[in-house]
């Protein structure tokens, strides 16, 4: 086997909900990647540059955390002169795509991967950067819901709807491989991007392998008494599309039944969340509904596990992360009927209409009054979550960078 080096381009934060938790996974493999050829693969990552005298700067304690956690890889801090050149380059592109071709001669992380050799790039979520990028690379992402949802303004507002459709369009063509996390998105990528299905992989998501299970501690403990006895559980960043509005429209109709059951959220706040904590005052449930922010990694599993049940009527899908978090830490899941959910939940879940307040009540309260069901949904998760396993999910990201890198292939 030749030897390789394999380049990431990171930019992430941990209060980035899901797309940090999936970064974080794929980084786990690629770890497991070089140690089965230690002599041959290297690892780059590529991050921007630290301010070191902002001590407060969430995205240097990211970074940090990351050469931590993975002392192997090759750290790389990009410039902020590349950075500065990156962004111009990224708005022109924006303005006149027809630029393309000469852009990426321009273009600084072409030149900063071409001095480290870099046989195979890796752009984890929609970047930019895999649509300027001129070498061989991997375009992974989770969604291409401003298609079927342009409404939501986060989406959509202030040119974001186009800019998406020229980084998802661009980006796909350019790619050597895609990776998405559903056939169901990978045939939606063929059709509305009209890209080459042959090229498109489907890895299922796995759980997040930040989350471990240890509740013994003196923190735990008193973060698991300050907790209510009869809690519904949905961590979700308040962007609208995560739709809070017809949970908490749920959870009213909910309580007129059963008022000693509470809704904890997680998450953080965005633009336009001030909606949400008016409408819970609006509906006169303050009393019912605790939220509280950004939940550290190490308090997670005890909020899986001490839940009634997992509730998310989020919009995007169709695989979510949460979903698999739930059925490994034994908590049932309530969620979102999309196109493509049953590939991850199979009948492991119980399915509702997120359009709808009254069915998203009626399978809360299903679940809520009959314990066997609780109990049998409880095993079924446990159950499906034996085919999405960090050891299956594994090997499928192996055979992909094998492919890529052609490896085997005489």
């Amino acid at each position: 086997m030749r030897k390789c080096n394999i380049g990431l381009v990171l930019s992430l934060s941990r209060y980035g909900g899901g797309t940090y938790q999936w970064t974080i996974n794929i980084l786990h493999v690629l770890e497991d990647y070089r140690k089965a050829h230690p002599e041959e693969i290297q690892i780059h990552i590529f991050c921007p540059t630290q301010n070191k005298d902002n001590k407060d700067n969430k995205d240097n304690e990211d970074n940090e955390e990351i050469r931590r956690v993975f002392p192997c890889f090759q750290s790389n801090q990009v410039s902020k002169v590349a950075i500065f050149f990156t962004k111009a380059i990224i708005k022109i592109f924006i303005a006149m795509p027809f630029l393309l071709f000469f852009l990426r001669y321009i273009f600084p992380l072409n030149f900063i991967a071409a001095k480290k050799k870099v046989d195979l790039m890796i752009f984890p979520g929609a970047s930019f950067d895999a649509a300027l990028y001129w070498g061989e690379q991997i375009f992974m992402f989770t969604d291409i819901a401003h298609i079927f949802y342009p409404h939501f303004p986060e989406v959509s507002s202030n040119g974001e709807l186009r800019r998406r459709h020229l980084l998802f369009n661009y980006g796909i063509k350019q790619a050597t491989q895609v990776v998405v996390d559903s056939n169901q998105l990978r045939l939606d990528v063929g059709e509305y991007y009209h890209a080459n299905l042959s090229k498109i992989n489907v890895l299922y998501q796995t759980r997040s392998q930040t989350l471990n299970f240890d509740d013994n501690s003196d923190d735990c403990v008193q973060f698991k008494n300050i907790l209510p006895k009869k809690y519904l559980f949905y961590p979700a960043q308040l962007w609208e599309h995560k739709n809070h509005k017809n949970l908490l429209l749920a959870m009213k109709i909910v309580l007129e039944a059963d008022n000693d059951v509470f809704l904890i959220l997680s998450g953080a706040k965005k633009e336009g969340s001030e909606k949400i904590f008016s409408l819970i005052e609006n509906l006169n449930i303050p009393k019912n509904v605790k939220y509280l922010g950004y939940v550290t990694d190490q308090f997670m599993p005890i909020l899986y596990k001490n839940a009634l049940m997992l509730v998310m009527p989020t919009y995007f899908g169709p695989t979510n992360i949460p979903t698999l978090e739930a059925f490994y830490f034994g908590c049932p899941a309530v969620i979102s009927d999309l196109p493509g959910v049953r590939e991850q939940t199979g009948k492991a879940a119980l399915l509702f209409d997120p359009d709808s307040p009254e069915d998203i009540a009626n399978k809360i309260q299903l679940v809520l009054q009959d314990k066997t069901r609780r109990e049998e949904m409880v095993k079924m998760g446990y159950e499906r979550m034996k085919l999405f396993s960090y050891e299956k999910y594994r090997t499928d990201l192996f055979s992909i960078l094998d492919k890529s890198l052609k490896i085997g292939v005489e």
